[in-house]
């Protein structure tokens, strides 16, 4: 199987499994471990390395991710933050989103995973959303934007803000 071809049964896979975690999203209480449970159901068929934490250093264009032996420590300071500052408490909705952006920011420059790591982060921020009691519909925002966003939040972490609040769906 060449790249394109593996490329190719990724995106229909994934976008099956993305589909069916709008019926019914994977539980948990915003952790590691739920956001490892999101990439090993997105990418069990297709990655032996699904829900695992990434063991090789990796970058995109000049963006350095951060190295494999930081992630875990890394992971658990933003979900410690995230329960300590008590966010998903948060009733204010400019604020939810700030806090949808900072989480999205911080998880976007850990990398945590080889592959797939903004479908999970955006699966993982999905379900924040419902749990703040709105949905977000990341289809309402082409790729490019969720690209520019992306850079952006490596020195900004309210890159995502304007992102978040364009894929707002009301009702």
């Amino acid at each position: 199987i060449d790249r394109n071809e593996l490329k190719q049964a990724e995106e229909e896979i994934t976008s099956l499994k993305q589909y069916m975690l709008m019926e019914s999203p994977i539980k948990g209480r915003f952790t590691k471990t739920q956001l490892m449970n999101i990439h090993r159901f997105l990418f069990e068929d297709i990655y032996q390395f699904a829900g695992h934490i990434r063991r090789e250093q990796i970058s995109k264009g000049d963006t350095m991710f951060f190295p494999p032996h930081l992630i875990n420590q890394e992971l658990d300071k933003v979900f410690f933050k995230l329960h300590n500052d008590n966010m998903l408490y948060e009733t204010d909705k400019k604020r939810q989103i700030k806090h949808l952006s900072y989480i999205m920011s911080e998880l976007n420059i850990i990398h945590p995973f080889r592959e797939g790591n903004g479908r999970s982060i955006r699966e993982l921020i999905r379900c924040m959303a419902l749990h703040y009691g709105f949905t977000l519909d990341w289809s309402l925002v082409d790729r490019d934007t969720m690209l520019d966003a992306a850079i952006r939040s490596v020195v900004n972490n309210r890159a995502f803000c304007d992102v978040i609040e364009a894929c707002i769906v009301e009702g």
